[in-house]
């Protein structure tokens, strides 16, 4: 079961550390008596007829251990180190919404006179119900769609990095990551260097040269990860980043950040990642886009009562 918590994960952490110690401390026990009892066998198996019946037994024994299953030895995962580049200051207002009111059509307006702002020191948190429009304000800061009313001003020298979880799908699947980060960035880039960029990102070995439908989705998201970290982005966008990610790949992208001296504005429902990289939450509800007074786990508690009230007031009903 994958943890859902802080606390869960911490839990499972613990446990598996205990259980890979003790399938260590069993895989060397079996190895040792294995070892001491080929070499027995080597040494008197043709000697005397008592010690080539004792050489015998200890075939008999090691056989059965064969057949029974041996432990296998622990094998330590590779932690990936995900590595976005420094990119320096750029004076703010980097990113700003001034007076900005959208909505896919004028008589269905999703929010009303946001005045929010982002810098290259913000680390925001994006939250609230499905179909808020959570994904539409990133998409808004990006250009990728016009205000109805009011502006959104970008600084003219900043780089944005969208991660959303649709790119998996449009990465080439005849492709190699390898082969796709040189179609991207031109021939002339060192091939070494090209390498060495996914391999940041975990990407080693064959996996840089695997055709792309050959990846798990995991990998593929670690694709789009180093295809945006090469571009060197002021400011990261991400939309649900972590659904294809495990618990330590989410941890290294959540140290990845913090390293990292550009700005951040990430929609997500993983309360732990947030916690982890975000020091500012924007509520998106009932056509307004606030700031909450409060960090995730005051929101989370805020959720928690909320839900609480609507069933009893459904229990009462």
């Amino acid at each position: 079961r994958e943890p859902t918590t802080a606390g869960d994960y911490d839990t499972y952490v613990r446990t598996r550390a205990e259980n890979e110690e003790n399938q260590m401390k069993k895989y060397k026990h079996e190895q040792d008596q294995i070892a001491n009892m080929k070499d027995y066998i080597a040494r008197f198996g043709h000697g005397s007829a008592k010690l080539a019946r004792q050489a015998q037994s200890k075939e008999k024994v090691l056989a059965k251990m064969v057949r029974e299953g041996l432990t296998e030895k622990v094998e330590t995962e590779r932690v990936v180190q995900f590595n976005f580049e420094n990119v320096g200051k750029l004076p703010p207002p980097v990113l700003q919404f001034t007076e900005v009111t959208f909505g896919y059509s004028k008589d269905k307006v999703l929010y009303s006179n946001v005045d929010l702002g982002v810098d290259l020191d913000s680390r925001v948190a994006v939250v609230g119900p499905n179909g808020a429009g959570k994904s539409t304000l990133l998409k808004l800061m990006t250009g990728d769609l016009d205000p109805l009313d009011g502006m959104v001003k970008r600084h003219n020298h900043l780089k944005i990095g969208q991660y959303h979880q649709h790119l998996t799908e449009l990465l080439p699947y005849d492709k190699s990551p390898l082969e796709y980060m040189v179609s991207e960035y031109g021939q002339d880039v060192p091939l070494e260097r090209m390498r060495a960029a996914i391999g940041r990102f975990g990407l080693t070995g064959k996996t840089q040269t695997m055709p792309m439908r050959k990846l798990s989705d995991g990998l593929k998201s670690r694709v789009v990860f180093a295809w945006l970290a090469y571009r060197r982005p002021h400011m990261l966008l991400l939309d649900e980043p972590t659904n294809h990610l495990d618990m330590e790949t989410i941890d290294s992208l959540a140290v990845a950040i913090n390293g990292w001296d550009g700005g951040l504005v990430l929609v997500s429902h993983d309360f732990r990642l947030i916690s982890q990289v975000c020091n500012e939450i924007w509520t998106v509800a009932d056509g307004a886009v606030t700031k909450w007074d409060g960090d995730i786990l005051s929101y989370k508690d805020y959720l928690r009562k909320r839900s609480a009230a609507l069933q009893k007031r459904t229990d009462l009903a």
